[in-house]
């Protein structure tokens, strides 16, 4: 896969993990390079450290990339669970959940809720792809570029601008974008329109897509529909110079309906033999985020910036799942004959405002200072209602918070300066931020009667980058970087009770006197090129401290007055335990065997454990990789790429293993004339049975894995006209 221009706020401290050749061989060597760190002059890839994976439009267009999950599929280190329709998260290195921070045009994007990353009930997932302009990943522990939850990295998804669709001197261009995904049996149009009058720019994308759910091999999951709608506006309006000030609108809706409600029904399922048949049942879940973000942004010089960024934003997202069943129930024995509906609608709300800053001042020719001001305050909440009826009489109306309606206060102070020495041939770049965070639960009381704790605290994380220019084609980069995250209002205040079965009930309690989790990153990396080949590797070793999982507290056997077993009980609650660690190796390689033909490889592995018990991370993925070939002329671009990954025996006793495959996918692009070109996709192109490793991962050993196998073969389709 071929990277390009890296645009995003990673302040000097973070550098792309693969160098292109700078050679004639290399078709784009000269513009794939060049970099921009937060918003200062463009510098070459290959003088920054650290590790950065990068996805563009272009690779989004050839790739046939039409979801979220999708989008780093061919990326070492970095996967998405869940599926399409779905709560979706992103992993770095092995960590996800709300440990990885993501920022979609420098504003937060909602937190997750549900699963700590794997089987989430709300995902992070709320982003149209056909507005991205890129999405690069930053690697490891690095709050000290943006606070807190950027424990295991960061994610920044770039949006598009008018001047994307505008050439010099043009006033009016856009395209319209038509195409077909066979992995949803997905239909979608994205009409873009981009109009410039004198210093004034305006940008209008929508995008509507039709679709279906995302199927396992067999296609045996439940069906369901999938429609989706976004409204992209940006004006930009151009002053002097490079200054300039900018409104965007962002506006994601995706709704899913179903004819199932496993949720309120999973209980009664099995229950048909004792009188309780389903009659009927039905799900409706509706996603929806809108953005607000005014911008200024000047590189006129003055005494203390060269460069200066200011944005207000508001953010909010919600997530409404509703479900309906009707019970048929002929059980006498039980003393129960009636017809039941029932209802229960679960509401998750979030919502953001935000002050962020940063600027940049070069001092002299060896220093180049940034810093930087965030200020962010967020409002979740989390309800469910449910409700009962028989022959129209209500026999429960019930509404419950899962956690407290809560505030979190945010404030960060940064600042970082790029070194350099021995006539540039080293850069170092220092990095401190110091963070204070609050949460609210607005005198919510527990179940119990006693408040929930507001809590408070306050963190100091520091970066370190160096970068070492062996030869004109080969340097060495070495990183650390800390990483905090405050405990979530999701884990500190959760309060859940529930029967799932009619033998086993359990109950998830609050705790209050959490620790905030943090992290350290050690990196070492080398990078560089021999003629037409360009390669780059890095090694990485994280321990997360005070790491927070869900323990067993309390376990109970109850018996029934006669004596005989009633059901299981057990209590849990988030807990910090001492420590984990993840460590792992990454590596990528590109061969330009002419202008036309390039060859290249990358590969990922990692290895995590609880270093208290030992035990295997569940979030770690099996030695994996890619392997691939491409031919690119004037007109026609086609790529061969081979996704794979060893069997995975790191598990721990009792759980499942997953095998390892090999599928391959095959892409073709062709320019029909200037303004129209055509874009094609086959995945999985030898129709091969295989189970994702993080699909099945802490499942039971002996499990039927064919639920959640991967879709067999794909084709995908888009036709693409500017103008």
């Amino acid at each position: 896969m071929k990277r390009r221009p890296l645009a995003a706020a990673i302040l000097g401290l973070a550098s792309a993990s693969n160098l292109y050749a700078e050679t004639p061989t290399s078709p784009s060597s000269n513009e794939l390079e060049l970099i921009v760190v937060s918003g200062r002059a463009e510098k070459p890839l290959k003088d920054v450290a650290g590790s950065v994976s990068v996805v563009t439009h272009e690779e989004i267009e050839q790739l046939q990339l039409n979801d979220m999950n999708q989008l780093f599929q061919y990326e070492p280190g970095v996967e998405v669970t869940g599926e399409v329709g779905g709560a979706q998260n992103i992993l770095v290195r092995g960590m996800g959940g709300d440990r990885v921070l993501i920022i979609k045009d420098g504003m937060r994007v909602n937190e997750g809720y549900g699963a700590n990353g794997q089987n989430d009930i709300i995902g992070r997932g709320f982003i149209e792809v056909d507005t991205l302009k890129q999405v690069e990943v930053a690697k490891g522990a690095a709050s000290s570029l943006y606070g807190s939850d950027a424990l295991a990295g960061i994610v920044v998804f770039t949006t598009k601008d008018a001047s994307d669709h505008l050439e010099d001197g043009e006033q009016l261009g856009g395209s319209i974008k038509t195409g077909y995904n066979g992995i949803t049996n997905q239909t979608h149009v994205s009409p873009t329109l981009a109009l410039r009058t004198d210093n004034f720019e305006q940008l209008l994308h929508t995008t509507f897509r039709d679709g279906e759910e995302q199927q396992n091999y067999d296609e045996t999951q439940e069906p369901f529909k999938i429609e989706s709608k976004s409204i992209l506006y940006k004006a930009k309006y151009n002053l002097a110079g490079e200054d300039f000030v900018s409104l965007s609108i962002d506006h994601w809706n995706q709704e899913t309906v179903g004819d199932s409600a496993d949720g309120l029904l999973y209980y009664f399922r099995g229950l048909a033999d004792y009188g309780y048949n389903i009659v009927t049942e039905q799900s409706v879940s509706d996603k929806e985020t809108l953005a607000y973000q005014l911008r200024y942004h000047s590189e006129t010089p003055t005494a203390i910036y060269d460069q200066v960024n200011i944005s207000l934003y508001n953010s909010k997202s919600e997530q409404e799942d509703g479900q309906y069943g009707q019970l048929d129930i002929n059980a006498p024995m039980f003393g129960v004959v009636e017809i039941r509906d029932m209802w229960e609608t679960s509401l998750y709300r979030q919502d953001t405002i935000g002050l962020l800053s940063n600027a940049s001042k070069t001092l002299n020719e060896t220093h180049t200072l940034g810093y930087g001001l965030d200020m962010e305050q967020t409002e979740s909440e989390r309800t469910v209602h449910q409700y009962r009826e028989v022959e129209g009489t209500s026999t429960l109306d019930s509404t419950t918070e899962k956690f407290p309606e809560n505030e979190v206060a945010r404030a960060g102070l940064f600042i970082n300066d790029e070194m350099s020495f021995a006539n540039g041939q080293l850069t170092v770049t220092p990095g401190i931020r110091y963070d204070w965070y609050e949460m609210d639960p607005n005198d919510a009381l527990k179940t119990d009667g006693t408040p929930f704790a507001t809590i408070e605290e306050s963190n100091i994380s520091f970066n370190l980058g160096t970068l070492y220019k062996i030869n004109p084609k080969l340097s060495v980069f070495a990183q650390y970087g800390q990483g905090f995250k405050v405990p979530a209002y999701d884990l500190a205040y959760i309060e859940h009770y529930l029967q799932p079965t009619s033998s086993y009930i359990y109950e998830v309690l609050p705790a209050d006197d959490l620790s905030p989790e943090t992290s350290d990153t050690f990196e070492l990396g080398l990078r560089g090129h021999l003629g037409p080949v360009a390669f780059s590797a890095a090694a990485f070793y994280t321990e997360y401290d005070d790491f927070l999982e869900t323990t067993l507290i309390n376990s109970e056997t109850i018996y029934g007055d006669d004596g005989s077993f009633s059901h299981v009980f057990e209590q849990y609650q988030y807990q910090n335990i001492e420590s984990v660690t993840i460590k792992g190796i990454e590596a990528s390689a590109n061969w330009y065997l002419s202008p036309s033909i390039e060859l290249f490889a990358n590969a990922s592995y990692q290895r995590g454990e609880n270093d208290t018990t030992g035990e295997y991370l569940t979030s770690i993925s099996p030695l994996s990789g890619v392997v691939g070939a491409s031919y690119t002329n004037a007109k026609l671009s086609s790529q061969v790429l081979v996704r794979w990954a060893d069997r995975m025996e790191k598990v721990n006793d009792g759980a499942t293993e997953a095998a390892g495959y090999g599928t391959v996918d095959w892409t073709l692009a062709y320019q029909v004339m200037d303004s129209m070109s055509v874009n094609l996709a086959v995945n999985n192109l030898m129709n091969k049975y295989y189970v994702p490793y993080l699909n099945v991962a802490g499942w039971d050993e002996g499990s039927n894995l064919s639920v959640n196998s991967a879709p067999g073969r794909t084709f995908s389709a888009s036709l693409r006209y500017d103008f």
